[in-house]
């Protein structure tokens, strides 16, 4: 049996080689090694109980998180969490009053709202030209309200979805991915679905947070794919989810 490594699953530095995911490993080695050592200082009383109210809480598991999401190429969840992280963490640190609980919300409309201007602004714009169809790209959102919509396109290119206290359908059962495709969403307390053929190759990078995002076709549809027809599906769910299937 010959096993065919794809070049894609690996990186070359100075003559080394690196597989991804190796510095995620190592980083989950450190991770439970530094959680056990805590706790094992905790239970012979060499940690404070002011260190240990700060080092071993839900807040400083939120920051570690993010800091392993940001080590995974995951900013935008990764940034989300340690601010989630930190902004309960201080008052375990500092003398605050009550109050500074009452901003949470806001401030975290705030992050959100900025890790949505940074992000995005680094995906490709499609300029609609004489060459391009508005069909072959997906620009939805759905803001406090439900969205359905179907395309039709020979050459599908992706797009974005955005669902914001919202639901997004999406159905491209008509549509024919090009090499290259993306389809970038962001969903926040709310969800997204997309419609594809039982043939696309689907591969979900969708960080989630307090929610998930998952493809539904099931393995005897996913194992007769289309290897020509890959379609990228990234993005973040915060509080809310999404599901890939070819049920309309």
């Amino acid at each position: 049996m010959n096993i065919v490594n794809d070049p894609n699953d690996q990186i070359f530095t100075r003559g080394r080689k690196h597989r991804h995911g190796s510095d995620s490993r190592v980083f989950l080695g450190i991770l439970f090694v530094a959680i056990g050592g805590l706790l094992i200082l905790e239970n012979l009383d060499f940690l404070s109980y002011d260190l240990s109210h700060v080092l071993i809480s839900w807040p400083m598991l939120l920051i570690v998180v993010g800091i392993f999401n940001l080590s995974r190429k995951s900013g935008s969840a990764g940034l989300i969490l340690i601010a989630i992280g930190g902004y309960f963490l201080l008052p375990r640190i500092f003398d605050i009053p009550d109050h500074f609980f009452h901003n949470f919300w806001p401030a975290i409309l705030v992050a959100v709202g900025l890790i949505f201007i940074f992000q995005w602004r680094k995906t490709p714009n499609f300029h609609f030209d004489g060459m391009m169809d508005k069909n072959d790209v997906l620009d939805e959102t759905a803001l406090f309200g439900g969205r359905n919509m179907s395309l039709v396109s020979e050459q599908f290119k992706g797009g974005k979805i955005t669902s914001i206290f919202g639901g997004s359908k999406i159905n491209l059962l008509y549509c024919k991915p090009v090499d290259g495709c993306v389809i970038d969403i962001a969903t926040i307390f709310g969800g997204t679905k997309i419609i594809v053929p039982e043939n696309w190759n689907v591969k979900t990078e969708v960080v989630s947070i307090f929610g998930g995002f998952e493809d539904k076709r099931g393995n005897s549809v996913i194992s007769r794919v289309d290897q020509s027809k890959v379609v990228v599906v990234k993005g973040v769910a915060i509080f809310g989810g999404g599901e890939i299937t070819s049920m309309p």
